[in-house]
C-alpha cells in the first residue's frame, strides 16, 4: 500500500477531515501537539441523497 496515495485519496475532495481540537488538518506532515490538542477527529465526507 502507498501511503502517499492513499493521503491522496483520503484529503481529496469527498474525502475525509482530520480535525485536531479547534482546527482542520490539511497536510499529514503538520505537527500536532497532543498535549495541547489531545481530541483527534476523523470525518468522512459522504453526498447527501435526496432532494
Amino acid at each position: 500500500m502507498d501511503r502517499e496515495k492513499q493521503a491522496e485519496v483520503a484529503f481529496a475532495p469527498n474525502g475525509f477531515l482530520l480535525l485536531v481540537g479547534d482546527r482542520q488538518i490539511e497536510d499529514l506532515d503538520a505537527e500536532i501537539d497532543l498535549t495541547v490538542d489531545p481530541v483527534v477527529s476523523f470525518v468522512k465526507l459522504v453526498p447527501l441523497v435526496g432532494g
